[in-house]
């Protein structure tokens, strides 16, 4: 038995990023053939989202909202380029419209919590993640950030809390 796995030809050379790439490059073909598909122009978004490319993350996620303003999961993608480009206001007002269309999205009571957080806003990004809690109890992300918000602000005791509840989610 080898225990060379370089040489394995069952375990792909290929990285995520190189995955990601040629799902890009595939929907961009399938695209340029089914232009209005907005399935497909959403996977792309998400796929420019995970390798970082902001800027055409949100180009795409921009045509899906032109299209369907009720989207409030490609406001809230597009909201996540936001941020990661430095655009908070704007990041904001992206969360804020995908809460309008959605009041039980956690993920977007989450994302403005981090904005907010950004911005040094922590009171306002505390009752986001607990927004975020109150719609999913075990979400364990927003008690980690939660709990971030509330050590920025002086309150320990809560902050190691919420520190514990992540522990005990995530099994560790």
């Amino acid at each position: 038995m080898s225990l060379n796995w370089k040489s394995d030809p069952d375990l792909s050379s290929k990285s995520d990023m190189d995955y990601l790439q040629d799902l890009i490059e595939s929907l961009t073909s399938v695209l340029h053939s089914t232009p209005g598909d907005m399935v497909l122009l959403f996977r792309r978004g998400n796929a420019y989202l995970d390798i970082g490319k902001y800027e055409e993350a949100i180009s795409d996620f921009s045509t899906i909202i032109d299209v369907d303003t009720l989207d409030s999961i490609s406001l809230n993608n597009r909201g996540i380029c936001l941020r990661c480009l430095g655009d908070t206001d704007n990041a904001i007002r992206d969360f804020d419209k995908a809460i309008e269309l959605n009041n039980k999205y956690r993920d977007a009571y989450n994302n403005r919590g981090m904005a907010l957080s950004d911005k040094k806003e922590f009171t306002n990004a505390i009752d986001d993640f607990t927004q975020a809690i109150e719609i999913d109890s075990e979400y364990w992300y927003a008690y980690n950030n939660r709990g971030m918000a509330l050590w920025a602000i002086g309150e320990k005791d809560s902050a190691v809390d919420d520190y514990n509840k992540v522990s005990s989610l995530i099994g560790s």
